[in-house]
């Protein structure tokens, strides 16, 4: 069950990226990430440190230290949580990387997250990315 009190945890982890301490929280042992869309992230992640290594610390390479989130909306249906929101970050070349996400959770009877579904776009990922190639 997805209590108000997972929901708003959740969302203050969100609030200041804390990605590492949500997903410890509150991923189930057994979870799948799926990034939409095409971008060099995109993909299908099933293991907390290759999803780490291969899309947080990329990003993180290329994002100055104090990225947030703010949170748009978000809606509760049974076990689904679905959060919209819109990242505020600098990236080391100086410029803006502000990008909207809509992520989908479904919860386990646990109360752990077994599934998160993300888009964004991923045009402005790829073109942060590149920018020091």
């Amino acid at each position: 069950m997805v209590t108000k009190d997972i929901q708003n945890n959740i969302i203050q982890y969100l609030k200041n990226c804390q990605f590492r301490q949500f997903c410890d929280d509150y991923f189930a042992e057994e979870f799948s990430w799926t990034i939409c869309g095409t971008s060099l992230l995109s993909g299908h992640y099933n293991d907390k440190e290759d999803f780490f290594s291969k899309v947080i610390n990329r990003l993180n390479n290329h994002i100055l230290p104090g990225w947030t989130m703010d949170i748009k909306a978000n809606y509760t249906v049974n076990n689904v949580f679905i959060i919209e929101m819109v990242g505020s970050a600098r990236t080391k070349s100086e410029k803006d990387y502000n990008n909207e996400y809509c992520w989908i959770l479904k919860f386990n009877d646990n109360s752990k997250i077994t599934n998160l579904t993300a888009y964004y776009d991923s045009l402005l990922v790829n073109k942060i990315l590149n920018e020091n190639l």
